[in-house]
């Protein structure tokens, strides 16, 4: 006959079953909150970016981007990239900024995907108690967008973007998370692809683990110099980690 149990004295794991249909460690992970890079490391925005790059880049009357650095415009500010990687001076690379967004907004926003086995870990790890934020250089009410529309918002409640200027650290953004959550930085755990989400983790004093599937880091040769105290090479071994850290 099937096991009976007093009123409060069903097994944790028991009721995790039976509520959530998946099957748990007892002991919760050690990281609390988990913040997420948004662009290479829960989706795969690379058409649509790229596109609107392309698109942006010929509305100024630009040279095209070579195509072995085009990829380089995902991650960083926009303005750093059309900079960096046009020659435009400040107020030309805000003014191709700008029409990006417009082309984005209208749409590139639709043209992209969420990594496989992304939602698994989301729904895991929250069903274990964690909690998770997006901490990204897109435009905040961007970022917001692409969590309505991809179902990243059952489980993503806090977002802090860039602003228009793309002028904000990224490590404020981070803090600001953690300040929401009401969270301490040794809880937390920061995940991204690229330098400028090592380089904010560690200012804000935050762990950093590196996404080697998105667009920055390629290999662990790329984190030279780079503090982490981890590489996924998928987004299901950020749920191996988290079991076992």
């Amino acid at each position: 006959p099937p096991r009976r149990y007093k009123r409060g004295t069903r097994p944790l794991r028991t009721i995790l079953r039976l509520h959530t249909g998946l099957t748990m460690p007892l002991t919760s992970p050690s990281r609390s909150v988990l913040l997420w890079d948004m662009d290479g490391t829960l989706i795969d925005s690379s058409e649509g970016i790229l596109g609107c790059v392309r698109l942006a880049v010929q509305d100024m009357g630009l040279p095209p981007v070579p195509e072995e650095r085009i990829r380089e415009f995902i991650g960083p500010p926009l303005q750093h990239s059309f900079h960096h990687l046009c020659g435009l001076p400040e107020a030309e690379a805000q003014r191709a900024t700008d029409i990006y967004r417009a082309h984005y907004a209208a749409e590139g926003i639709r043209r992209a995907r969420v990594y496989d086995g992304l939602f698994a870990v989301l729904e895991q790890s929250a069903a274990m108690g964690v909690r998770h934020a997006v901490a990204t250089n897109k435009k905040q009410d961007a970022a917001e967008e692409v969590c309505r529309i991809f179902g990243l918002d059952r489980f993503i409640h806090v977002v802090r973007g860039n602003n228009t200027e793309g002028c904000r650290k990224k490590s404020d953004m981070m803090l600001e998370c953690l300040r929401e959550f009401g969270a301490k930085r040794e809880h937390a755990l920061m995940i991204g692809d690229s330098s400028f989400d090592s380089r904010g983790a560690e200012e804000a004093g935050i762990d950093f683990l590196a996404a080697l599937y998105g667009f920055g880091f390629q290999s662990p040769d790329d984190l030279a110099g780079t503090a982490h105290i981890g590489i996924v090479r998928s987004p299901e071994e950020v749920m191996a980690f988290l079991k076992h850290a």
